[in-house]
């Protein structure tokens, strides 16, 4: 369990799990897969340690599965039974699905189970989780499709993705709220299969490091969003009243970029080229976001976030964190509101509309725009947006001022889900990700789409 959650463990020895199911007891009934279990302590809204189990469990079958049940006994050393408990499904952030979730073929999904130990003290040594459910129709299950040029990748929460090289891409699952330490990375390539890998920042974050950042309160630093720079030599984190700083990634040599960001929320780090990020604040669902690109080294690009125009949708960068493209209301020369896309050139002022339309909210990828070398202008804009109820791939071109409709993509979001577009390093691919209970990775092959 993560630090991000605020949960202790507190293993008596080494857990063993039993990986059982329940008897189907009649026709319609599907015993589930454990594939792993594990007890600790969770910190309740109230304050209070609560033994829990959780883990994941998979769908062997080829149908839907409704109704998941669950049942978790716990024994200590002599197999004694010292505890129970009834579990749930949940998503990566812990919170509970709603019942009338279907769990599809072959797909691994958390659970947690609030225990009631017998004896306060009780030492748990083994977990025996007991776990049924309901076989459903085909169409319990939304359509899933794919477009020509599109690929899953993965049916997990991904909520991070980056691109090693043009064939090269390591993709993380977890919960947006968590640290980039916590999540569980893959890996895929051109040449190999798609593989678990180690967590890059997990051995790394050490008590030494948190204390050297004044991090070693473990709520200051779930808030931190501590994460390294990919080129390895610096990291990024907030502080205690969100002070914004780089540093070494040993913890020397911090430097504060940003000040005066105590009542705003940092939700995300998006590394982009060359060791430059664009961080994003933002609160609940539908409050504007604002914004600032930065390199790891602590040289601001663009003005502090209190001074750049605040977006509706999550704004996106280009590679050189100068140029970003926004949504909102905004008066053009016209003297009128118009409602749409706007490209900020952070480094100067430039601000320009790109073209009108409703917006979507925060759960939806931040636009990718283009920039031309040879030019040095953003040349076309790669967007995702609802277009009469289903969320499309488009791609905006600046010279002729054309919207291109690519593709239609599987994105089923909530507004509490997240997702993201990462461009591979030749232009030639998108990964696009999303988290919540339809979550995944694709990639969408633009030489298969319409042409932008």
């Amino acid at each position: 369990m993560s630090v991000g959650r605020h949960i202790r463990r507190a293993l008596s020895g080494a857990a063993l799990v039993l990986l059982v199911a329940l008897p189907a007891t009649a026709q319609s009934q599907v015993p589930l897969q454990v594939q792993e279990s594990t007890f600790g302590y969770q910190t309740d809204i109230y304050g209070q340690r609560v033994p829990v189990a959780s883990g994941t469990l998979v769908n062997p079958g080829d149908a839907p599965v409704l109704s998941v049940m669950l049942q978790v006994s716990a024994y200590d050393a002599a197999d004694t039974l010292i505890g129970e408990g009834f579990g749930y499904l949940v998503d990566a952030c812990g919170a509970g699905l709603l019942p009338d979730y279907a769990l599809p073929p072959g797909h691994v999904q958390s659970f947690s189970a609030p225990l009631e130990l017998f004896e306060a003290d009780a030492a748990v040594e083994r977990l025996e989780v007991q776990a049924v459910g309901e076989a459903g129709p085909a169409d319990a299950l939304p359509a899933r499709a794919l477009a020509d040029g599109l690929t899953q990748i993965s049916d997990q929460e991904v909520v991070e993705a980056r691109w090693e090289s043009a064939d090269a891409l390591r993709y993380a699952i977890g919960c947006p709220r968590d640290l980039a330490s916590d999540w569980r990375w893959r890996r895929l390539s051109g040449g190999s299969a798609d593989v678990a890998i180690d967590n890059p920042d997990a051995a790394r974050v050490t008590p030494e490091l948190r204390e050297r950042l004044s991090l070693s309160d473990p709520l200051i630093f779930a808030s931190s969003r501590l994460l390294f720079a990919p080129g390895g030599t610096r990291l990024v984190y907030q502080d205690r009243v969100n002070r914004f700083y780089t540093a070494a990634a040993d913890g020397r040599f911090q430097r504060q970029i940003h000040g005066g960001l105590n009542a705003q929320m940092l939700q995300q780090v998006q590394w982009l080229e060359g060791d430059r990020f664009i961080a994003r604040y933002f609160g609940a669902y539908g409050d504007p976001v604002l914004y600032f690109t930065a390199d790891a080294d602590g040289r601001a690009i663009s003005p502090s976030p209190l001074s750049s125009p605040p977006s509706v949708i999550l704004p996106g960068a280009s590679v050189d964190g100068r140029r970003v493209v926004i949504g909102g209301s905004f008066s053009t020369e016209a003297g009128e509101d118009v409602s749409g896309y706007y490209l900020n050139v952070v480094s100067n002022g430039f601000f320009e509309l790109l073209f009108e339309s409703a917006l979507p909210g925060l759960n939806y990828p931040a636009p990718v725009p283009v920039v031309d070398p040879a030019e040095d202008r953003v040349v076309r804009v790669y967007v995702v947006r609802p277009v009469d109820g289903q969320a499309r791939l488009q791609c905006f071109q600046r010279d002729t001022r054309t919207l291109v409709d690519l593709a239609p993509l599987p994105l089923s979001l909530s507004e509490g889900d997240r997702s993201g577009m990462w461009l591979s390093p030749d232009g030639a691919t998108l990964a696009i990700s999303a988290t919540g209970v339809r979550g995944g990775l694709w990639l969408a092959r633009l030489s298969a789409l319409p042409s932008c």
